[in-house]
């Protein structure tokens, strides 16, 4: 006999947008964390049936999506809950460890975090796409999931032990517990709808095929049963490889699933609501509760364009079928033709040996005049263009997708960089003119979900005046001359903050120590600072700063040992990109005391690598923002200084990106602004000394998981070779040509295609253009 189902136990409404994580670490406390900012603690005022009350945790301004929790300890014996969003993708802390937790992020590393102390312990590279999903499997050993595909096992001191080919995005992590019948150490979870399961060795163990969608959480009971959730709107638990029960939600999406200590599961999902499930009757809802959730299930609709079946009303069967047809797996759907002529969406379960209704199946509303694409009909079909003189790409999509994960998969059809992903996703948003299901293809323009505002709500209409820098329809077009400068302003600035009130004590009673008024207007700083969105416009007052603008460039660079510096550096950089007008006085000159500072001698880049990359970073945000002035009266310092660098950054990605993002804005600078053209021409060709053969010798690029970090990322070389061409392309002075051709830059493009950079469009568009010049 097996176990008997899951059915509805508490229903925790509140939250006024998607549930993207949820936790149970008790069965008295549960924990979920939605994308309209805030996180929510639900503590159980009754057990049969079970009914739970919201505190609010916490409220943010940007979408929360991960959650952790970690248990009790002498420092904190209530436990720790953890949540994250904009910058930790996904977050996971293991039940069995206490001292320290896991997070993943876009800029492609994953780290450890110590807890208590709060700050990176240690960081995790390989990677080079976005780390979805990490898993803190024992003491001594971190597991990572990827958007490049791969998985990668790493031990405590963060050296990398396995990496392996995870056969499509990797979405989810979960340990199966020891012995566990598979032989199996842990599953993962991926885009194409399957749960694999995993030695620590990187052999495959199983492969469970089931989801009709992306799959987006997955938790694992204390018996060994998998329980997963997905874009198809179902949750489904999975005894050995085989599923025994499909749980379908009234939802578009369930994106979170968690298992209790009592068996019971909760699960997050795009209708606002998070939902507690359980085995056991003496915990599960009452009969008007069930009935509820039974007809909000029935009178849902399906999208036509969501079911895999190519529909034809003429071959449907009729009610009939329903009696007379048994299934043959769980979960199998069945489409019914109703006696009024409707379409009707059931579903078999095994253990009720019936069909249950789970929807009825509509036209989406995005678009009266539907367009076909392979055989399939769609709301919106998209002309993309990526190169010149070749057609267009058709990009496919139905009002009732989420948007980003239509554009992350047209991007993996077509084999494009994911660096086009926000462009993509909300270029869909901004041409499907926001509609939704139930609403005309008349609605507002929609808002940019994953841009400027950084959250996707469904069913909603938001608003937005979102641009772009490269629409996915450019790609690849005429790009050179650049003429925007490009910030690195990621981060959280208040995190930097609370590393220098941190190392602030160290100094305590002398002339290098902030004063705690000083600290005050800092913290005031970093919260307006936090507000603000990459590629926002520089607004910020300077009499905000003016008063402990010199301390801080103090501690900067005067802090020793200069590790120490880190924080301080890493706060003016938010500043360079966010000032309006940057003081001028003598005693601001950020530039010149960065210079002074020794970091760039050859004793130090080594130790200080670190330093050395937001040292460019500030380099560069302080071209974005408002101290151009500064740049400028140090520029051949400043290139001269990056030089070594700039051989440092053939080793280090991090390095690497900013050093060509200061290069590109450099490129920038020179090309637009009213310079003298003997002067322009004199930096340009300083420029152009370090860029040649640092595209040269650039590796050959490799995917594959498992490969070097650096041979992984194009973004350093894509930067750098704009900037090249900014500078070919944008300067007229005859010198500037002739230096192109000395420097023999032809060939420099030739290595790239030979190093595999031109299989991206991106890429060709930039060397076609070079080519046409030289």
């Amino acid at each position: 006999m097996g176990s008997p189902e899951y059915k509805l136990s508490a229903v925790l409404a509140g939250h006024t947008s998607d549930v993207r994580a949820v936790l149970f670490p008790d069965p008295s406390l549960a924990v979920t964390a939605s994308r309209d900012g805030t996180t929510r603690i639900w503590k159980r005022t009754s057990t049969s049936p079970p009914t739970y009350d919201p505190s609010e945790s916490s409220h943010g301004a940007q979408f929360k999506t991960c959650l952790a929790y970690v248990p009790g300890s002498k420092e904190y014996p209530e436990g720790l809950i953890i949540s994250s969003g904009q910058d930790a993708l996904i977050e996971r802390a293991s039940p069995r460890q206490g001292d320290w937790f896991v997070s993943g992020s876009w800029d492609s590393s994953a780290r450890v975090w110590q807890i208590g102390r709060w700050e990176t312990d240690v960081e995790l590279q390989g990677h080079s796409a976005t780390v979805w999903a990490v898993l803190a499997y024992d003491r001594d050993t971190v597991i990572t999931g990827c958007a490049d595909k791969g998985i990668r096992i790493f031990d405590g001191r963060g050296k990398q032990k396995h990496g392996f080919d995870g056969k499509d995005v990797v979405r989810a992590l979960a340990a199966l517990p020891q012995g566990h019948p598979s032989g199996a150490h842990f599953a993962s979870a991926s885009n194409d709808g399957c749960i694999r399961l995993w030695t620590l060795k990187g052999d495959l163990v199983a492969e469970l095929w089931g989801h009709e969608a992306f799959i987006y959480s997955l938790a694992v009971s204390s018996d060994g049963e998998i329980i997963s959730a997905g874009e198809d709107r179902t949750v489904r638990v999975w005894r050995g490889q085989e599923c025994v029960q499909v749980i379908t939600l009234p939802a578009i999406s369930v994106w979170a699933v968690a298992v209790g200590t009592n068996g019971d599961i909760i699960t997050g999902s795009s209708d606002k609501i998070a939902r507690i499930f359980s085995r056991d009757p003496s915990r599960q809802a009452d009969p008007s509760v069930l009935a509820e959730f039974e007809q909000s299930l029935q009178s849902s609709a399906v999208p036509k364009q969501a079911m895999n079946n190519d529909l034809n009303m003429q071959d449907m069967p009729g009610p009939d079928f329903l009696t007379q047809k048994s299934g043959t797996k769980e979960g199998q759907n069945q489409i019914i033709k109703e006696d009024d002529g409707s379409a009707t969406l059931y579903q078999w379960s095994m253990s009720q040996q019936t069909w249950i209704k789970i929807g009825t199946v509509v036209d989406s509303a995005g678009s009266s005049d539907k367009k076909e694409y392979n055989g399939r009909q769609y709301d919106y079909v998209f002309d993309i263009d990526i190169e010149d003189g070749k057609p267009p790409l058709k990009l496919p999509y139905n009002v009732t997708q989420n948007p980003y994960e239509a554009a992350t998969k047209f991007l993996q059809d077509n084999e494009l960089p994911m660096t086009y992903l926000d462009e993509t996703s909300n270029f869909i948003i901004k041409n499907s003119q926001g509609a939704t299901i139930g609403q005309s293809s008349q609605a507002p323009v929609g808002a940019d979900p994953w841009g400027s505002e950084n959250r996707y709500r469904p069913g909603e209409v938001p608003q937005s005046n979102y641009q772009p820098r490269i629409q996915p329809s450019a790609v690849a077009k005429q790009v050179l001359p650049q003429k925007q400068y490009l910030p690195i302003a990621l981060g959280k600035s208040s995190a930097a903050l609370g590393q220098i009130t941190k190392r602030n004590a160290e100094y305590a009673g002398s002339d290098l120590a902030l004063s705690p008024a000083q600290l005050e207007t800092l913290s005031m700083v970093a919260q307006q600072l936090d507000q603000r969105k990459s590629g926002d416009a520089p607004n910020l007052s300077s009499e905000s700063v003016e008063s402990v603008l010199p301390s801080l460039i103090t501690a900067a660079t005067k802090w020793t040992p200069a590790s120490n510096r880190l924080a301080a550096l890493d706060l003016l950089r938010f500043l360079a990109a966010a000032l309006k007008t940057w003081p001028a006085t003598d005693s601001e000159d950020v530039v010149a005391a960065i210079l002074n500072s020794r970091i760039f001698e050859p004793s130090q880049i080594q130790a200080n690598s670190k330093l050395i990359m937001i040292a460019a970073r500030l380099f560069s945000n302080l071209l974005y923002g408002s101290g151009k002035h500064l740049i400028e009266k140090h520029l051949s310092a400043i290139i001269e200084a990056l030089k070594a660098p700039s051989n440092l950054a053939q080793t280090d990605s991090g390095v690497a990106v900013a050093y060509a993002t200061f290069a590109l804005n450099a490129s920038v600078y020179l090309t637009s602004s009213k310079l003298d053209d003997d002067v322009a021409a004199t930096w340009a060709f300083e420029l152009l000394e370090q860029l040649v053969p640092f595209l040269a010798s650039v590796p050959t690029v490799d995917h594959t998981a498992g490969s070097d970090p650096n041979a992984q990322t194009t973004e350093p070389a894509y930067r750098a070779l704009v900037a090249l061409g900014t500078i070919l392309v944008g300067l007229k002075h005859s010198a500037v040509k002739e230096a192109g051709s000395a420097m023999d830059v032809g060939r420099v493009l030739d290595q790239l295609q030979e190093r595999k950079y031109l299989e991206e469009p991106r890429f060709q568009g930039v060397v076609k253009q070079l080519r046409g010049v030289l």
